[in-house]
């Protein structure tokens, strides 16, 4: 059967793709030779910066909750969760970067649903001051523990600290 050998639309898009490519060549030769006779300054100079992407913020600190989070969650290599008898509900793959877990690599099981993740990408959504799971939504924290992480945050955050001088019981 084969295919029909006319495609007049399929030209036009080369050809116009060939033009364009030819233009910018173009452009980047006279801007070559106006850099080379020193008169790049003639040049408009806006143009250029448009072109390229912005720059990205610098990394925050991680928040004092962040902090906290990570200290709850346990950091294992995966080799030794895969031999410890259970068996992992996402042995495959971590669903945040979908890369295979290796045997060497540090991973996070979550406390409450058991999912695991590379110890980076979780570390990184949990540095967005997310709570909870990626996959399935249940809070990092455990309710066990949710008592015992409300006070350190209280503690470590130096609140209690500065209304305590205000403080004080009547009897």
């Amino acid at each position: 059967m084969g295919f029909p050998v006319g495609y007049p639309e399929v030209l036009v898009p080369k050809l116009f793709l060939h033009a364009l490519s030819l233009l910018a060549w173009l452009r980047s030769l006279v801007a070559a030779l106006f850099h080379l006779l020193r008169l790049s300054d003639l040049l408009d100079t806006d143009a250029a910066a448009i072109a390229w992407p912005p720059e990205s913020p610098p990394p925050r600190a991680p928040t004092l909750s962040a902090l906290l989070i990570r200290e709850f969650l346990p950091v294992a290599a995966f080799r030794d969760l895969d031999g410890a008898g259970e068996s992992p509900p996402s042995p495959s793959g971590c669903a945040v970067c979908l890369s295979e877990f290796c045997a060497e690599e540090e991973i996070r099981c979550m406390a409450n649903c058991k999912h695991m993740f590379h110890r980076a990408c979780v570390d990184r959504w949990i540095d967005h001051d997310q709570k909870t799971c990626p996959l399935c939504r249940t809070p990092f924290v455990p309710e066990h523990k949710v008592e015992e992480y409300n006070q350190r945050l209280w503690a470590a955050s130096g609140v209690s600290q500065f209304y305590q001088d205000d403080y004080t019981p009547t009897l």
